[in-house]
């Protein structure tokens, strides 16, 4: 099991990055599928304020680029304000360490460890937990731009409920595990980080 310190030192890393609000809704495409697998929405559950975790709320459905969009939309400055909260560190017990990774699944060439990490550090602003119906082959997905994605996998027969930190940390192990360097010396991934607890992390090439 990853330590709480482990963790963190890579997300301090990654929070140094610094990104503008995502781009316009109509540059993501639509999730490919995944042979064997279903694909459904995602439910992201973010404060009006994103300062006052306990107000008002607003219920959306997309990637986390997508709701950040219609959140900035509609609430000027929501996503520099969204960023600027801290992140809350995970106790060591919600950080599942993965049973195995598979670095070689299809879906077209390694995506841009650049625009993962993007995603990545978003996720790892959002409280509260992500939702995903029975099992198995029950696929959402979290994150995408510029045609890199992250999704995230009920292989359990229920519904299962998970921490966001846990799919954030999730899709950076893939990042670490199965990271390329290609001929013009970029970092780019493309895998997927298999759970005991039946789930799964996917970090890969998709339209968007």
């Amino acid at each position: 099991m990853l330590s709480t310190t482990t963790f963190l030192a890579g997300l301090l890393a990654l929070s140094g990055m610094v990104f503008s609000a995502p781009a316009a809704l109509d540059q993501t495409g639509g999730a490919i599928g995944i042979e064997g697998y279903t694909i459904v929405p995602i439910e992201f559950e973010l404060p009006v304020k994103p300062d006052d975790p306990n107000g008002e709320k607003v219920i959306l459905h997309g990637t986390i680029q997508e709701v950040i969009a219609k959140m900035e939309a509609s609430y000027p400055g929501w996503n520099q304000s969204f960023l600027s909260t801290p992140v809350l560190a995970p106790s060591d017990d919600n950080l599942e360490q993965p049973s195995s990774f598979n670095c070689n699944i299809g879906f077209g060439e390694p995506v841009s460890n650049y625009r993962l990490d993007q995603g990545i550090v978003y996720l790892t602003h959002l409280s509260g937990t992500a939702k995903n119906g029975p099992g198995p082959g029950n696929c959402g997905r979290v994150s995408c731009s510029y045609g890199s994605a992250i999704y995230w996998c009920n292989e359990d027969s229920v519904e299962k409920e998970l921490q966001w930190l846990q799919i954030a940390d999730g899709a950076h192990q893939v990042v670490v595990k199965c990271q390329v360097q290609d001929d013009k010396g970029v970092w780019k991934t493309k895998g997927q980080a298999n759970y005991n607890t039946h789930w799964n992390v996917v970090d890969r090439r998709d339209d968007c």
